[in-house]
């Protein structure tokens, strides 16, 4: 089972109080006989006509030394859950979850903000000490 980020509760709490049922944590989706483990897996009924709407969360905290190192890495997890989730449970949509200090510090580099835009990326920016999400970028 793969280590929680350090803000793991904050953000799980955070999609809790907007209505997020926590389906699970972590997730596992099982592609090409290789197990992926993505956060959270979370629901929500939107309308009865839209059904449910579902994610993967990945939480990234970004506590390490190398910005560069964990952005790459975040990455990379994202492309493999992405390609694994398109083929096993393509209705469930993957999102980067991230503090807003993170997000202040450094998602407002222009690399940053132009790779999630080419790579068409969801982000969740959560107030980690109010355990509420402040903002959505897709």
């Amino acid at each position: 089972m793969p280590k929680r980020d350090y803000y793991h509760h904050e953000i799980r709490k955070a999609f809790e109080e907007d209505g997020w049922t926590v389906t699970d944590d972590p997730l596992q989706v099982l592609w090409e006989d290789r197990l992926h483990f993505p956060d959270l897996g979370v629901e929500r009924v939107i309308a009865i006509e839209r059904g449910k709407e579902k994610l993967a969360v990945e939480i990234k905290s970004f506590l390490g030394q190398n910005f560069s190192h964990d952005f790459y890495e975040a990455m990379g997890q994202y492309d493999n859950y992405y390609f694994a989730l398109a083929e096993v449970e393509p209705d469930r949509e993957v999102v980067l979850a991230i503090s807003s200090i993170t997000y202040e510090k450094f998602f407002q580099k222009k690399f940053v903000i132009r790779l999630l835009e080419l790579k068409k990326i969801p982000l969740v920016v959560i107030d980690v000490e109010k355990e509420a999400i402040l903002l959505w970028i897709r």
